[in-house]
């Protein structure tokens, strides 16, 4: 199964924020789920909604929601850790 990984209108100004060298690193790390999957190691409950926040190699923390019917991973924050 291969998944999308699809950065949110929210999370494009974390993504413009980063250097060229940040964002390729972040990048390779949110690649490689696209055939493994997302982590989904932290999960949160935010409103009735299911968030998961996870520390990918690259140094950043990632939010995101997933849709496993379809499937995809919907990027809505990344930070420095």
């Amino acid at each position: 199964m291969n998944w999308r990984i699809l950065a949110t209108d929210g999370s494009q100004s974390d993504f413009d924020r980063l250097s060229d060298e940040e964002r390729a690193a972040l990048a390779n790390d949110l690649f490689g789920w696209v055939e493994t999957g997302p982590p989904k190691a932290n999960r949160l409950i935010l409103r009735g909604l299911e968030l998961f926040e996870d520390r990918v190699p690259a140094g950043f923390t990632v939010t995101y929601f997933v849709d496993e019917s379809a499937p995809y991973v919907g990027i809505l924050r990344v930070r420095a850790s």
